[in-house]
């Protein structure tokens, strides 16, 4: 039910096309894992639940299965890698897929993006308190030029009333060649009481996303 494949040595979860992979979903996969005797394996996924991430790895951790969470492109980055091809995604052969255009997308590992919130009255503040990349040949070529790991983001963008459909971007912050850091802290006022989702987007220096849904209420 929970394993949808494997590739390799590892079973492979792939989580909803409509809603964040969250740590319920996780703890079923690992389950599933331990019954079918796997003890690796990849979960997918395009959003990731607030909670999911270190949490997730060490339950896996703790029920002897090495978890890897990888963030699948969204279709608009998809399209995006591959101007200037003439294709209709869905028509074409799944070897021609493998042979010809895999080379242009990438499915990253995802990163461990901690974001510290507050809420005060009707404002909230978001503030990212780290990232960490999981280690490449490329992270491994600039990791002596970098002091603080959040130095790798390139790009962060807020969508503040996430509805879990169409991402909307409401607040943001990149790096320019004057100051080539993102602000690390976000604010923002709601008018009206109530719960929210918050979805942050973070882009980071070799273009790969990571995003987290968050949960607020304002009173």
């Amino acid at each position: 039910k929970y394993l949808h494949g494997r590739k390799g040595e590892r079973a492979v979860h792939i989580g909803p096309l409509n809603a964040p992979v969250t740590m319920e979903e996780i703890e079923k996969v690992v389950i599933e894992c331990r019954a079918n005797n796997f003890n690796k394996a990849y979960v997918l996924g395009w959003e990731w639940s607030y909670e999911v991430n270190e949490l997730a790895k060490n339950l896996a951790r703790k029920n002897g299965v090495d978890l890897r969470l990888v963030q699948i492109p969204s279709v608009n980055e998809i399209k995006s890698l591959l101007v200037g091809f003439d294709l209709q995604l869905l028509k074409i052969r799944d070897d021609v897929v493998e042979k010809e255009l895999l080379k242009y997308v990438k499915f990253s590992e995802v990163a461990y993006l901690e974001i510290d919130t507050k809420t005060n009255g009707n404002e909230v503040l978001l503030k990212i308190t780290d990232f960490q990349l999981a280690p490449t040949a490329e992270l491994a070529e600039i990791a002596n030029k970098v002091k603080d790991s959040r130095e790798l983001i390139d790009y962060w963008a807020i969508d503040w009333n996430y509805k879990g459909d169409t991402f909307h971007n409401q607040w943001q912050s990149f790096r320019v060649k004057k100051n080539p850091k993102v602000d690390y802290e976000a604010k923002h006022k709601y008018e009206d009481a109530g719960e929210y989702q918050i979805m942050v987007k973070v882009i980071d220096v070799f273009g790969n996303d990571t995003n987290k849904v968050l949960k607020v209420k304002i009173e």
